[in-house]
């Protein structure tokens, strides 16, 4: 159950209500003297401090109250101060909690969740603070697990790219890898073609300029080198999980057609 906050702020100002001192004229014997009392009974501010208390330590994790021992006038005026200070914060929490509440932090890119071709071959790198070799390492391990699944190693980076998502049908020595059935032709289009827009992207983007570029012609920032590893670890999970679609020699009619994406 949530936190009564009006219940608490009318609970403290009960407590300042009760606790307001007052001067008395008293007769002792033949001589008047002046006593200070409280609105209500001894009795009843103890109780109202106990459930003051309480509520301060349910509404603030870390509040503590060093006062515990010294007279009752004492805790009282210490009280008052500290409800004081306290009220502000509860009455007005939601304006507080608006302006002076800090965004929460975004979700982090954790390297080792990394898709293992890409963290395997990068890590070794990465640690030793080469971050430039560990995009490198991981593009070329990448690129050697998509061939493979293709079983060709013919092809250039981007030709295999082409070839491994071309939407055309295989054909023999040309399989393909399908993300997706082709029953919604559209859908089927747009997936492989952006899978074959990403990967060449990768490879000519990315991993070209850290494998033929200098320090000085291409800095790169670590939080940057880090979504580098990020875009080829989605790209890896891509190939990773596509179906591989081959068409035996057996089924060849004539001469296969060039892929329409080459």
């Amino acid at each position: 159950m949530p936190i009564n906050y009006a219940w608490v702020l009318d609970e403290w100002d009960r407590f300042l209500m009760f606790s307001q001192r007052f001067k008395d004229d008293v007769i002792d014997g033949d001589t008047m003297r002046t006593v200070y009392r409280y609105v209500v009974s001894d009795d009843e501010i103890t109780q109202q401090l106990s459930l003051v208390k309480l509520s301060l330590e349910t509404v603030f994790e870390d509040w503590k109250w060093p006062y515990q021992g010294q007279s009752l006038v004492f805790q009282v005026k210490k009280m008052r101060e500290e409800i004081q200070e306290s009220i502000p914060l509860i009455a007005r929490r939601e304006e507080i909690d608006a302006n002076l509440t800090p965004d929460a932090p975004g979700p982090l890119i954790a390297a080792d969740d990394l898709h293992p071709w890409v963290w395997s071959a990068a890590q070794p790198h990465w640690e030793s603070g080469n971050h430039r070799a560990a995009i490198h390492a991981a593009a070329v391990n990448v690129n050697s697990r998509l061939r493979k699944k293709l079983g060709r190693f013919d092809v250039s980076e981007s030709k295999a790219v082409r070839e491994a998502f071309s939407i055309e049908d295989p054909q023999p020595g040309r399989p393909r890898l399908r993300l997706c059935t082709p029953d919604d032709p559209d859908h089927f289009k747009s997936i492989h073609v952006g899978a074959t827009n990403l990967g060449s992207g990768l490879f000519g983007a990315v991993r070209n300029p850290v494998a033929h570029l200098s320090d000085e012609d291409h800095d790169l920032p670590e939080q940057e080198a880090l979504e580098c590893l990020a875009a080829f670890s989605l790209f890896a999970r891509w190939i990773d999980r596509a179906e591989v679609q081959e068409k035996p020699a057996s089924e060849a009619s004539g001469t296969p057609t060039p892929d329409a994406q080459e």
